[in-house]
């Protein structure tokens, strides 16, 4: 299953993000979007954020990563990960890893998450919420 994810997040990848942004599932239309050129992102803390996409079903950004995220959980969201650029440091539950490039994350919802950039190098990573995530933060620090 996660190498058929994986398979499928590289497919998505190469050629493009398809959808627009914050727009309902009738209204989407067909467009390629390129994660690591796109340059407007609005700032949330230490990480910036851009919505590529989203529906009833989901949201879909691209996550700038330019230090830490606090402790936090989605109590209603499913979230997954596709690191694009860099390598983070992730922490779901008690659990640590580090995460590179290719790497695809499941961290379902209700776990307390928190995450780190590893390095120089800008942390770029696709952030998929489903379903969508709008509100649905609890901060734990």
């Amino acid at each position: 299953m996660m190498r058929w994810m994986r398979y499928i997040a590289g497919i998505v990848l190469t050629i493009g993000v398809i959808g627009l942004p914050s727009t309902g599932a009738s209204e989407l239309t067909f467009s390629v979007q390129r994660p690591e050129q796109i340059h407007a992102f609005a700032s949330a803390g230490e990480a910036q954020l851009t919505l590529l996409a989203q529906t009833p079903e989901m949201n879909i950004r691209v996550n700038k990563l330019t230090g830490r995220i606090k402790r936090h959980t989605h109590p209603q969201s499913n979230h997954f990960l596709y690191l694009i650029q860099g390598q983070i440091e992730l922490t779901v539950g008690e659990e640590t890893r580090r995460i590179q490039v290719g790497d695809f994350v499941t961290i379902p919802q209700g776990s307390v998450h928190a995450m780190q950039r590893v390095g120089t190098a800008e942390a770029l990573f696709l952030d998929i919420a489903s379903p969508p995530d709008v509100g649905d933060v609890i901060w734990q620090e």
